[in-house]
């Protein structure tokens, strides 16, 4: 890997708290983080907090503000937040980073202002009307956001956002603290929300990188959509969908069957001109009913008559080696100056039989050495080292990270954003 003096890259800082205390867990990561940063008010606060904090999420964010002196904070509320090597599951936590970005102009924007998609958006209506509301710049890196999942529909609005951010990333996620509407917590400095979305456009000085793994396996054969409309799917290979999904599913092996009583995902294939699909290749997209009547399915997407489909079950083993292997590439560039780790919360130690999974693969991938995760427990010190790549992040309800080009909704992924210095990359 290349290194670069100091005075010319961005500089990242990251800390984790799991004091109980909201107001005590922030100042606490804040002092962490800054004695990380060096010296420097930082441009860029984020803020990710566990349920028990989002009633306070709002001093939470002010403290930040001021005892950073971070133009702008922004907060998620989530089932469990990430730092470095570490996954703090549904008890008090709070994972922050603070990004000093010279060369790099942060606007933020509410979701809820953005313009409604149209129906059948003119050709210049992303790059104008879209773009101008997004504040994509010329020099665009990328786009942070953060959303409520009860309150945000971004079926057309994120498909918008990816084409005016110029095929530049898309990257964060759904809030997943709340059990019932107007329990999740969203917002800008002390604005806090329990509804709506906040996002981010930087451009300038700075490159980010969206790496989307997912953790699922693709079993029996692919199927063509013969009849679908919006989120439907009426026929499949020229049959009614039900009928087609029991006939492949009889066919499968035992251990396969078991898996799907766990519950049934649909992949679509991004890209219908390869000869063969496989690992990556797919949409992951949730079932969400079987209508008895008619047979046919409904899922949590749109998919329309021509895609290619195949059955997808939830597969720890997989979601591993697809983790791996997209970090062993990641290893052959540069060191990322810092890293956001959006995983769904589908994941976890629940899915992997181990805690901290992600984080720890992550963040062995980027540093020297391996973190402390014996230092987790609540009410003990963490203190990682500084040689480690700054990482925080949140599980999510949905993820948002781009597959090529374009930046979807995922489910059951860890998308992640490397942040790296444009001279750092060829």
């Amino acid at each position: 890997m290349r290194d670069a003096p100091k005075d010319i890259i961005p500089r990242f800082a990251s800390a984790l708290s799991v004091r109980t205390e909201s107001a005590s867990a922030a100042k606490e990561a804040t002092e962490r983080a800054l004695s990380r940063l060096g010296e420097g008010a930082p441009d860029l606060a984020l803020l990710f907090i566990t349920a028990p904090h989002a009633p306070q999420a709002a001093l939470m964010a002010s403290l930040i503000q001021q005892v950073s002196g971070a133009r702008h904070v922004v907060t998620c509320s989530a089932r469990g937040v990430i730092g470095e090597g570490i996954e703090i599951e549904e008890t008090p936590g709070a994972s922050l980073m603070l990004a000093a970005i010279p060369g790099v102009k942060v606007s933020p924007f509410r979701v809820d202002e953005l313009p409604k998609v149209p129906d059948k958006p003119s050709p210049d209506w992303h790059k104008d009307t879209f773009a101008e509301a997004l504040y994509v710049e010329r020099d665009h890196a990328g786009t942070l956001l953060f959303c409520d999942p009860y309150s945000v529909p971004l079926v057309r609005a994120l498909p918008a956002m990816s084409i005016a951010s110029r095929a530049m990333p898309v990257l964060g996620g759904f809030a997943s603290s709340a059990k019932q509407p107007g329990q999740n917590a969203i917002g800008l400095n002390d604005d806090i929300r329990d509804s709506g979305g906040v996002g981010l456009s930087l451009s300038g000085d700075l490159h980010i990188e969206g790496v989307v793994s997912q953790g699922c396996k693709p079993i029996g054969p692919t199927m063509v959509v013969t009849k679908a409309r919006d989120n439907i799917i009426q026929q499949l290979g020229g049959k009614r969908a039900v009928d087609m999904l029991k006939e492949v599913v009889s066919q499968l092996p035992a251990s396969e069957r078991v898996a799907l009583a766990k519950g049934m995902l649909l992949g679509k294939v991004i890209n219908e001109y390869r000869d063969r699909f496989g690992q990556g290749d797919f949409l992951i997209r949730g079932v969400h009913s079987i209508d008895a009547t008619t047979g046919a399915i409904v899922a949590n997407d749109f998919f329309r008559v021509g895609q290619t489909v195949q059955i997808h079950i939830r597969d720890a083993q997989t979601a591993h080696a697809d983790l791996d292997m997209l970090l062993d590439a990641q290893k052959l560039k540069a060191r990322p100056e810092a890293g956001l780790v959006f995983s769904c919360v589908s994941r976890g130690k629940k899915f992997f039989r181990e805690p901290h999974h992600d984080a720890a693969v992550i963040s062995r991938a980027f540093s020297p050495t391996q973190a402390g995760v014996q230092q987790a427990k609540s009410g003990q010190h963490i203190d990682v080292s500084t040689s480690h790549t700054p990482l925080a992040g949140f599980f999510a309800d949905g993820e948002f990270g781009p597959v090529g080009d374009q930046s979807y909704l995922h489910t059951m992924t860890t998308s992640l954003g490397l942040l790296r210095s444009p001279k750092l990359v060829d």
